[in-house]
């Protein structure tokens, strides 16, 4: 089976053409800074804070999509990072006061909440889709008016009509600031595959914010066992949500996520794609557990899944599993 890839195009130094299934956009700027224009309206301006992982983005344009929740939000759905984070105090300073105090405890307690969201993007999903539903009529049917022609072939297996409803939900528009080129392919009726690119350099804290008994402000690089941990958990928690999104789209027993990246690879100097998560989620799980109180790298082990990552190296790639039905 073939993946409908999407294409990013470099024109000149900080601009980008993007190409997709059902849109195109062209990116501005560089890392750290970008401003997105999308054809179908979409306009994001995403402003990261170096080292921290924490960033702040504003869409402009188009709606967004009904959400069940089970928890926690996301930070594109909460007041972001950097809009609400104050300057941290001085550390010169001999005394610290009652403001800046509060100040510090708002940066560490701003933080957290970042690294809580990587761990935890798992715990939203969005609306499940009743295609009966939708195909008795039901105008009140989470997607209706989008879905409404194609849910007698979904119904019936018609994978075209899959691709169909996955181009005009877009269930994975809102991770992409996790994860990039979300691409998804399948050739029969109950299984479908998803592979993203991890963005660890755009999206990992390299520096770990804590609160000194003074009261101020502490940063310091955050141990190879601290950042791997995290670094596993946040692509696990992608690989979830990803199943979790499409499960509550599509009537799939079976899902394969793969997480890759595109790495240069030193005997030639060329950049190559390596996968380094591939996992086989089925539904039977995913209506069992609480996603509220799992670990999402632990949750990965009840499931056939090929995934190295070593404490204090990282991911190693792996073979992907080969689906189908």
């Amino acid at each position: 089976m073939g993946l409908r890839f999407r294409k990013s195009i470099s024109l000149l130094p900080g601009v980008k053409l993007n190409i997709g299934t059902k849109s195109a956009s062209i990116s501005l700027g560089k890392k750290g800074m970008h401003y997105t224009m999308s054809t179908t309206g979409r306009k994001t301006v995403s402003v990261g804070l170096p080292g921290t992982g924490l960033s702040y983005v504003k869409t402009i344009g188009s709606g967004s999509k009904a959400k069940s929740s089970t928890g926690y939000k996301t930070p594109g759905a909460q007041k972001k990072p950097s809009e609400a984070m104050p300057a941290l105090p001085s550390a010169g300073k001999n005394e610290n006061s009652a403001a800046e105090r509060e100040e510090a405890m708002e940066a560490v307690s701003q933080y957290e909440a970042y690294v809580d969201a990587l761990k935890g993007l798992h715990k939203e999903v969005d609306a499940t889709v009743d295609w009966n539903a939708i195909a008795a009529g039901d105008t009140s049917a989470y997607g209706y008016e989008a879905l409404k022609d194609i849910a007698a072939g979904v119904l019936s297996g018609d994978v075209d009509r899959y691709y169909d409803a996955v181009e005009r939900i877009q269930p994975y528009e809102d991770l992409r600031e996790f994860g990039n080129s979300f691409e998804f392919g399948t050739d029969a009726p109950d299984f479908a595959e998803i592979q993203f690119g991890i963005l660890e350099e755009e999206v990992m804290p390299v520096i770990e914010v804590t609160l000194t008994e003074a009261g101020k402000v502490s940063e310091k690089k955050l141990t190879k066992t601290k950042y791997y941990e995290l670094l596993e958990d946040y692509v696990c928690s992608t690989c979830i949500r990803t199943a979790r999104d499409t499960f509550a789209l599509l009537p799939v027993d079976t899902i394969y996520v793969h997480a890759v990246k595109t790495e240069v690879n030193p005997a030639t100097g060329l950049d190559e794609e390596e996968t380094y998560v591939s996992v086989r989620f089925t539904r039977d799980w995913f209506e069992k557990v609480s996603f509220e109180r799992i670990d999402p790298s632990q949750f990965m082990s009840l499931f056939e899944c090929r995934m190295r990552c070593g404490k204090t190296t990282g991911f190693a790639p792996v073979i992907r599993l080969e689906s189908g039905s």
